[in-house]
C-alpha cells in the first residue's frame, strides 16, 4: 500500500525513490519570474534535471548547468545520440557502417551496423568527445539511439532484435566511457521497438535499464492490465509493458534501473506543436504507477516536463502537477 506522508514527516525518513528527476527544454526554464522550476523541484525533493533544446558549448548553457549544480542537483543529458557518434558524413565514404534496410541498401537514415566492427570503432572513437560536452555529475550517461530510426537488416544482423542491436552498440560504448570515467554507467533505454527485453546480447557491467512506456496510456494506471491506448504501434496493452518490464529488469537488474515517465509531458499532449494543449494529470494513476514501479524493485524515476514553460502557465494558470509528482516521488513510502 502507498502511504502519503506530511512533508515535515516524509522528510525525516530517506526517500524510497533515490533518483527524482524531469527532463526539461532549455524554453522551459528561461523565464523563472513566471515559472521557477527550481524553486518547485527544491520545494518538493526533486534532485535530477535534464535539460536540452540549446547549444550545449554556449557560454549561457554553462553557466545555466553550474547555477543547478551549485544549488545541489545532479545533472543529466538525456538525448539520442546516434548522429553524433556515428557522422551521417561518414556515409558516402563507408556505407558499411550504416544499416541495411529490409532490401539490401544501406542507409543513414538512422542506426548503424553492430556487426560493423570498424564501424564500431569509429563510434568508440567519438565517444569522449561527446561526453566532454555531455558529462553528468552523477557518472550516468545516455546515449540513446536514433529517434525511431530501423535497424539492421543485413545478413549478420537480421536474426537480432532491435534490443540485442542496441545492446551491442552500448556495450562498446561503455567500454570507451570507463576508459576516462572508471565510475561511468551507461542508459540502455527500452522505447519503441527496443521496448522488448534482449534475448541473445548480455550487458557489461555498468549497463542499466531505463524504461520508457511511450506508448501506454495515462488515463489508466498500468496496474490495469487490459487498458490500451488505441491506435498506437504494436498494439501494447498494459499487460504487455509489465510483462516487457519484467524481463527487461531480469536482464539488466532492477539496482540501477530507472523509468523515464511522460506524465507531465506537455509537449506529448501537444503532438510536439505549440501553442500548446492542456496537460490532464492524474494524481490517482500517477500514485498507483508509481507503487507498480516501486513493487518491481525501481528506485529511480525521471518524467518528462517538456512544453511546460511561461506560454504554458499564461495560457492554463494551473501547473499543481509538478507539485503533485516532485511531492508523490519524495513522499512514496512502502509498508515495512
Amino acid at each position: 500500500m502507498t502511504v502519503l506522508l506530511s512533508c515535515s514527516t516524509a522528510r525525516e525518513k530517506e526517500p524510497f525513490f533515490q533518483m527524482r528527476g524531469v527532463v526539461l527544454a532549455w524554453d522551459d526554464i528561461t523565464n523563472p519570474e513566471v515559472l521557477d522550476w527550481m524553486a518547485k523541484m527544491k520545494a518538493t525533493g526533486m534532485n535530477t534535471i535534464s535539460i536540452c533544446g540549446h547549444d550545449y558549448l554556449d557560454e549561457e548553457y554553462a553557466q545555466m548547468k553550474q547555477h543547478w549544480i551549485d544549488e545541489g542537483f545532479d545533472f543529466e543529458y538525456e538525448e539520442h545520440a546516434m548522429s553524433f557518434l556515428l557522422p551521417r558524413n561518414l556515409f558516402a565514404t563507408h556505407p558499411e557502417y550504416f544499416r541495411m534496410d529490409a532490401e539490401g541498401n544501406r542507409k543513414a537514415d538512422g542506426n548503424g551496423c553492430p556487426s560493423c566492427k570498424e564501424g564500431l570503432e569509429v563510434m568508440m572513437g567519438n565517444v569522449e568527445a561527446f561526453a566532454k560536452t555531455h558529462m553528468p555529475t552523477n557518472h550516468r550517461y545516455y546515449t540513446w539511439l536514433f529517434d525511431g530510426g530501423d535497424i539492421c537488416h543485413c545478413p549478420q544482423c537480421k536474426d537480432l532484435s532491435a534490443s540485442d542491436q542496441g545492446l551491442i552498440f552500448e556495450n562498446h560504448i561503455i567500454k570507451a566511457l570507463k576508459a576516462f570515467d572508471p565510475e561511468a554507467k551507461l542508459a540502455h533505454l527500452a522505447y519503441h521497438t527496443t521496448t522488448p527485453a534482449p534475448t541473445k546480447v548480455r550487458p557489461e557491467p555498468g549497463i542499466f535499464l531505463e524504461f520508457a512506456p511511450f506508448y501506454r496510456s495515462w488515463s489508466e494506471p498500468l496496474s490495469n492490465r487490459d487498458a490500451i491506448r488505441p491506435g498506437l504501434p504494436f498494439g501494447w496493452n498494459h499487460g504487455d509493458y509489465l510483462d516487457m518490464l519484467k524481463a527487461n529488469i531480469e536482464w539488466f537488474g532492477a539496482e540501477d534501473a530507472q523509468v523515464l515517465e511522460y506524465w507531465m509531458d506537455v509537449s506529448l499532449v501537444s503532438d510536439w506543436k505549440k501553442p500548446q494543449k492542456q496537460l490532464h494529470f492524474s494524481q490517482e494513476v500517477f500514485l498507483d504507477d508509481l507503487k507498480t514501479y516501486a513493487s518491481l524493485g525501481i528506485r529511480n524515476i525521471t518524467c518528462y516536463g517538456v512544453f511546460c514553460d511561461q506560454n504554458y502557465v499564461k495560457m492554463f494558470g494551473d501547473v499543481s502537477f509538478i507539485e503533485q509528482y516532485g511531492n508523490g516521488l519524495y513522499n512514496f513510502r512502502l509498508d515495512e
